[in-house]
């Protein structure tokens, strides 16, 4: 278990979710079809003599399928027993071969990347969320056909974790307890002087910064999410002054609204 928390001190558990099953049965009927159909065939070009492409393409084909299989048997190793529990003052994340990661929510640093595709009318939603504890120890759940990214600030060791069931459920649920325990104390520390990073974007009393470029928040005319990524717009200014992921920003909604309260203070003012 990682330093950063220990299930009995988180309090009260509020939801468990278990990892998801991968599609076996899909896989199994897929490659029944593939190699079952697709290798006479390539015997009989082979035979036939129809020159190197044919037998190149099938050999991608064949070895796409083999990584897909392969890649889902990991997820599926560990998602084995694996499980998400929510309790009252953090998360324990349990993964396969019994390795337990623990957080607390006054202290977790959460990165979320959630992805909304359309496609023939229907809305598909891709949720990856990475946790990052005191100890640097960073657990990425979610869709494992999407990994967050290994070097935002503050990670030491990075854990693959695995794909729970009804992420829409506990990815909000994970955002909101984080901001209903840190909101509060950072808008104390931001009010005593503090410069505070998120990552690669710093905010504080004066302004708000981002690539070395700082700009006051009586120059900063909106703030705004677009399509997944954070925007600060520049009064005068047609293009954002600063355009930063959503996902690269660690316990985004802290930071937003701590962002919209000084920015909201200032005009004011």
């Amino acid at each position: 278990m990682t330093e950063s928390g220990t299930a009995p001190r988180l309090g009260a558990l509020r939801a468990t979710y278990t990892a998801r099953r991968p599609p076996w049965a899909g896989y199994v009927v897929g490659g029944v079809l593939l190699f079952g159909g697709g290798t006479p065939l390539l015997v009989a070009l082979l035979i036939a003599g129809t020159g190197p492409l044919p037998v190149l393409a099938f050999a991608i084909v064949y070895a796409g399928y083999t990584w897909m299989l392969v890649d889902r048997v990991k997820l599926a190793r560990r998602g084995k027993g694996a499980r998400l529990d929510l309790h009252e003052r953090g998360a324990v994340v349990t993964l396969g071969g019994g390795n337990v990661h623990a957080f607390d929510w006054d202290t977790v640093l959460v990165h979320q990347d959630v992805l909304h595709s359309r496609k023939n009318g229907i809305t598909t939603s891709s949720h990856v969320y990475t946790l990052i504890g005191t100890d640097g120890v960073a657990c990425t759940i979610g869709d494992s056909g999407r990994t967050s990214s290994s070097r935002y600030a503050g990670i030491v060791t990075h854990v693959k974790g695995a794909e729970f069931t009804e992420p829409e459920q506990w990815g909000p649920a994970i955002v909101q307890a984080v901001g209903d325990a840190q909101i509060g104390r950072v808008l104390e520390e931001v009010a005593n002087g503090r410069r505070l990073a998120f990552n690669t974007i710093a905010l504080g009393l004066h302004g708000v910064e981002h690539k070395g470029r700082s700009l006051p928040w009586g120059r900063v005319g909106e703030l705004r999410v677009v399509n997944g990524r954070f925007h600060v717009k520049e009064d005068g200014r047609r293009l954002p002054a600063m355009d930063v992921p959503v996902s690269a920003i660690p316990n985004f909604p802290v930071f937003y609204t701590v962002a919209k309260r000084l920015h909201e203070a200032t005009r004011r003012s």
